[in-house]
């Protein structure tokens, strides 16, 4: 769950990559350096318990703990394209500030682009796979603004339907919309079997969610092939979309007031991965 404050500091700033996009000929371990030298840190002071890196998140003995007290998220240095990124992850007890008694809220930026903090000051433009207890696999797509005021465009196509809520949800065979619709700086489409009932409270866990349960680990898995744009956990596909816009960029970790563990954070070429 994003939201969008007014922030007082910027940690870092950076802008958008000038390389040629990475695409993986091998497996890339993005937890193999514990100093986080090939990332950048977005925090804001306003609102993160804490700006140093070594308070928000750690990699000790291969896993990477994101602590929580942080706001805002860290990304790669490198921006990439058509792979196959896989993660595990597990949730922590630790929720802090705003979200002390709501969902365990966490995240994957991907795509991202344009400046740092373009997005309401704490995010990016980017495709956002959301880690939300209770919404795990939604897609969320920002449109940040440049500093005239131009939308910096995301965008992908959805196939959807519409909730008991009204809300989009992804269907395969639904109606194809573009997202966010003209004019709009964000969307939400929510994963195909969502809670009609979900509430934002800690600890919350819908009828058919395919998650474990707090403090077991889980596999989400992205692929990201041209344009197209698949999400799984624990190898079931709750989102796809298509024809993404930018399809590259770089890839970061949201940090919004909860604690959350990871094992593994890799990019593997696509084709290559032969787990289930």
């Amino acid at each position: 769950m994003l939201t969008r404050p007014a922030l007082s500091l910027i940690l870092v700033c950076a802008i958008s990559p000038t390389q040629a996009d990475i695409v993986p000929e091998s497996k890339i371990d993005l937890l193999a350096d514990p100093t986080f030298k090939n990332f950048v840190f977005h925090l804001s002071e306003k609102n993160s318990l804490s700006t140093r890196r070594e308070d928000v998140a750690v990699i000790v003995d291969g896993i990477l703990q994101v602590t929580g007290k942080g706001f805002g998220y860290f990304r790669t240095v490198e921006a990439y394209k058509d792979y196959h990124l896989v993660i595990e992850y597990k949730w922590g007890e630790n929720t802090w500030s705003k979200r002390k008694d709501r969902a365990r809220d966490c995240g994957l930026l991907l795509h991202c682009h344009g400046p740092d903090g373009s997005f309401g000051g704490a995010w990016i433009s980017c495709i956002q796979t959301q880690m939300l207890e209770g919404s795990m696999g939604d897609i969320n797509v920002l449109q940040g603004k440049t500093k005239d005021g131009k939308l910096i465009p995301s965008k992908i196509t959805i196939e959807v339907e519409q909730d008991a809520k009204g809300k989009a949800r992804w269907k395969k065979g639904g109606e194809a919309v573009i997202f966010p619709p003209d004019g709009k700086s964000v969307s939400s489409i929510r994963w195909k079997d969502r809670d009609p009932n979900w509430k934002d409270v800690k600890g919350f866990r819908g009828a058919q969610d395919v998650d474990n349960p707090v403090g077991e680990w889980n596999r989400m898995e992205v692929i990201c092939d041209g344009g197209s744009y698949k999400v799984l956990l624990n190898g079931v596909l709750v989102n796809e979309g298509r024809d993404a816009t930018p399809a590259a960029g770089f890839i970061g970790v949201q940090n919004e007031w909860a604690e959350c563990f990871f094992r593994r954070f890799e990019l593997l070429p696509l084709g290559k991965s032969k787990e289930k």
